[in-house]
Protein backbone atom coordinates (compact mmCIF):
# COMPACT_ATOMS: atom_id res chain seq x y z
CA UNK A 1 0.00 0.00 0.00
CA UNK A 2 3.16 2.39 0.89
CA UNK A 3 4.64 1.63 -2.40
CA UNK A 4 1.36 2.42 -4.31
CA UNK A 5 1.28 5.86 -2.32
CA UNK A 6 4.73 6.65 -3.08
CA UNK A 7 4.16 5.87 -7.07
CA UNK A 8 1.15 8.13 -7.07
CA UNK A 9 2.75 10.87 -5.41
CA UNK A 10 5.47 11.19 -7.26
CA UNK A 11 3.66 10.64 -10.71
CA UNK A 12 1.69 13.78 -9.70
CA UNK A 13 4.70 15.95 -8.81
CA UNK A 14 5.99 15.22 -12.61
CA UNK A 15 2.57 15.82 -13.97
CA UNK A 16 2.59 19.04 -12.18
CA UNK A 17 6.19 20.19 -12.55
CA UNK A 18 5.42 19.94 -16.68
CA UNK A 19 2.69 21.72 -16.10
CA UNK A 20 4.76 24.63 -14.77
CA UNK A 21 7.21 24.20 -17.18
CA UNK A 22 4.32 24.80 -20.31
CA UNK A 23 3.14 27.97 -18.72
CA UNK A 24 6.41 29.56 -18.39
CA UNK A 25 6.85 29.10 -22.16
CA UNK A 26 3.89 30.79 -22.77
CA UNK A 27 5.36 34.00 -21.70
CA UNK A 28 8.28 34.28 -24.07
CA UNK A 29 5.66 33.64 -27.14
CA UNK A 30 5.70 38.04 -27.96
CA UNK A 31 9.93 38.05 -27.44
CA UNK A 32 10.28 38.65 -31.50
CA UNK A 33 8.13 41.56 -31.19
CA UNK A 34 9.75 43.49 -28.29
CA UNK A 35 11.59 45.94 -30.38
CA UNK A 36 8.74 46.87 -32.03
CA UNK A 37 7.89 50.02 -30.48
CA UNK A 38 11.12 51.73 -29.95
CA UNK A 39 12.77 54.69 -31.30
CA UNK A 40 16.13 55.32 -33.50
CA UNK A 41 18.30 58.30 -31.45
CA UNK A 42 20.78 59.91 -33.33
CA UNK A 43 24.46 61.27 -32.63
CA UNK A 44 22.97 64.33 -31.99
CA UNK A 45 20.44 63.83 -29.41
CA UNK A 46 22.58 61.67 -27.76
CA UNK A 47 25.19 63.92 -27.36
CA UNK A 48 22.66 66.83 -25.77
CA UNK A 49 21.97 64.02 -23.59
CA UNK A 50 25.38 63.51 -22.67
CA UNK A 51 26.10 67.25 -21.84
CA UNK A 52 23.10 67.84 -19.66
CA UNK A 53 24.67 64.81 -17.58
CA UNK A 54 28.01 65.92 -17.78
CA UNK A 55 26.73 69.41 -17.19
CA UNK A 56 26.04 68.91 -13.54
CA UNK A 57 28.94 67.66 -12.61
CA UNK A 58 30.85 70.19 -13.60
CA UNK A 59 28.87 72.78 -12.32
CA UNK A 60 29.71 70.67 -8.95
CA UNK A 61 33.56 71.01 -9.68
CA UNK A 62 33.34 74.49 -10.36
CA UNK A 63 31.15 74.94 -7.25
CA UNK A 64 34.04 73.31 -5.60
CA UNK A 65 37.29 74.84 -6.95
CA UNK A 66 35.72 78.31 -5.84
CA UNK A 67 35.15 76.89 -2.24
CA UNK A 68 38.72 75.82 -2.48
CA UNK A 69 39.74 79.46 -3.67
CA UNK A 70 37.83 81.19 -0.93
CA UNK A 71 39.27 78.65 1.56
CA UNK A 72 42.98 79.78 0.28
CA UNK A 73 42.64 83.74 -0.70
CA UNK A 74 39.14 84.31 1.89
CA UNK A 75 36.91 84.81 -0.60
CA UNK A 76 37.44 88.51 -1.51
CA UNK A 77 39.29 90.40 -4.01
CA UNK A 78 42.74 91.92 -3.58
CA UNK A 79 45.45 94.19 -4.13
CA UNK A 80 47.19 91.90 -5.96
CA UNK A 81 46.22 90.29 -9.56
CA UNK A 82 47.96 87.45 -8.90
CA UNK A 83 45.30 86.38 -5.97
CA UNK A 84 42.26 87.08 -7.75
CA UNK A 85 39.71 84.31 -6.73
CA UNK A 86 37.95 84.49 -9.81
CA UNK A 87 41.14 83.11 -11.44
CA UNK A 88 42.54 79.71 -12.02
CA UNK A 89 45.05 78.73 -8.79
CA UNK A 90 47.21 76.39 -10.27
CA UNK A 91 48.22 73.40 -8.88
CA UNK A 92 51.68 73.15 -7.16
CA UNK A 93 53.61 70.02 -8.12
CA UNK A 94 53.78 68.12 -4.58
CA UNK A 95 57.99 67.21 -4.11
CA UNK A 96 57.91 63.70 -3.68
CA UNK A 97 58.54 62.46 -0.23
CA UNK A 98 61.64 60.13 -0.25
CA UNK A 99 59.87 57.25 1.04
CA UNK A 100 57.47 56.76 -1.92
CA UNK A 101 60.66 57.29 -4.45
CA UNK A 102 63.31 54.31 -3.01
CA UNK A 103 62.07 50.90 -3.32
CA UNK A 104 64.54 48.33 -3.08
CA UNK A 105 64.57 44.54 -3.29
CA UNK A 106 66.97 42.72 -1.05
CA UNK A 107 67.98 39.68 -3.04
CA UNK A 108 69.21 37.96 0.61
CA UNK A 109 68.59 38.08 4.02
CA UNK A 110 70.41 40.77 5.93
CA UNK A 111 71.58 40.63 9.88
CA UNK A 112 71.02 44.20 11.03
CA UNK A 113 72.31 44.54 14.82
CA UNK A 114 71.93 40.65 15.12
CA UNK A 115 68.47 40.90 13.75
CA UNK A 116 67.72 38.53 10.80
CA UNK A 117 65.45 41.08 7.90
CA UNK A 118 64.47 38.94 4.80
CA UNK A 119 64.68 39.46 1.20
CA UNK A 120 61.90 41.10 0.05
CA UNK A 121 61.12 44.93 -1.48
CA UNK A 122 61.44 47.37 1.29
CA UNK A 123 61.18 51.49 1.46
CA UNK A 124 63.84 53.18 2.18
CA UNK A 125 64.16 56.59 4.02
CA UNK A 126 67.64 58.51 4.55
CA UNK A 127 67.41 60.54 8.02
CA UNK A 128 69.89 62.69 9.32
CA UNK A 129 69.76 62.96 13.11
CA UNK A 130 69.89 66.61 14.18
CA UNK A 131 71.42 65.65 17.57
CA UNK A 132 74.81 63.96 16.10
CA UNK A 133 74.86 64.04 12.74
CA UNK A 134 74.88 60.63 11.92
CA UNK A 135 72.81 59.54 9.20
CA UNK A 136 70.77 56.09 9.28
CA UNK A 137 69.22 54.51 6.34
CA UNK A 138 65.24 52.76 7.72
CA UNK A 139 64.32 50.27 5.72
CA UNK A 140 60.03 49.53 5.92
CA UNK A 141 57.86 47.32 4.80
CA UNK A 142 54.38 49.31 4.75
CA UNK A 143 54.34 51.23 7.69
CA UNK A 144 56.66 48.83 9.49
CA UNK A 145 59.69 49.51 10.47
CA UNK A 146 61.65 46.49 9.73
CA UNK A 147 65.46 47.89 10.38
CA UNK A 148 67.64 50.54 10.97
CA UNK A 149 71.07 50.88 9.26
CA UNK A 150 73.27 53.50 10.20
CA UNK A 151 75.33 54.88 7.16
CA UNK A 152 78.34 56.53 5.85
CA UNK A 153 78.19 60.33 4.14
CA UNK A 154 80.19 60.31 0.74
CA UNK A 155 80.74 63.04 -2.15
CA UNK A 156 80.17 60.17 -4.34
CA UNK A 157 77.04 59.10 -6.46
CA UNK A 158 78.25 55.87 -7.86
CA UNK A 159 77.24 56.99 -11.46
CA UNK A 160 73.80 56.49 -10.63
CA UNK A 161 71.63 58.58 -14.00
CA UNK A 162 68.81 60.22 -10.63
CA UNK A 163 69.44 62.21 -7.63
CA UNK A 164 67.22 59.76 -5.70
CA UNK A 165 68.64 56.36 -5.50
CA UNK A 166 68.65 53.67 -3.54
CA UNK A 167 71.28 50.13 -4.69
CA UNK A 168 72.41 46.90 -3.40
CA UNK A 169 75.93 46.07 -4.59
CA UNK A 170 78.11 42.99 -3.90
CA UNK A 171 81.27 43.75 -1.88
CA UNK A 172 82.47 40.24 -1.00
CA UNK A 173 81.35 37.04 0.69
CA UNK A 174 79.79 37.99 3.69
CA UNK A 175 79.11 41.49 2.84
CA UNK A 176 76.39 44.20 0.44
CA UNK A 177 77.50 47.81 0.27
CA UNK A 178 73.73 49.25 0.59
CA UNK A 179 74.25 52.58 -1.19
CA UNK A 180 72.03 55.70 -0.98
CA UNK A 181 71.45 58.87 -2.63
CA UNK A 182 68.86 61.88 -2.31
CA UNK A 183 68.96 65.96 -2.53
CA UNK A 184 70.25 66.40 0.71
CA UNK A 185 73.57 63.94 1.19
CA UNK A 186 74.65 60.55 -0.68
CA UNK A 187 75.38 57.79 1.64
CA UNK A 188 76.68 53.65 1.96
CA UNK A 189 76.92 50.78 4.40
CA UNK A 190 78.49 47.35 4.71
CA UNK A 191 75.80 45.24 5.61
CA UNK A 192 76.87 41.07 6.48
CA UNK A 193 74.44 39.03 4.40
CA UNK A 194 73.10 35.31 5.26
CA UNK A 195 72.44 32.96 2.14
Amino acid sequence: MNKLLGIVVIFLLAVSIQTCFAESWDDYAGLDHAWDGQKAITNQEFEKAMDTLQGKTKKREARQKKRKARKISGGGTSLHNELDPDKVIPELESVKSVSDDLLINLPVNIVIDGKLVEKGYYNVLGERNKENGKIYLSLYQGHYLKAKIEATETEDDYGEEEVNFINIKEYNNSFVKLIFGSIDFNAYAYVPFVE
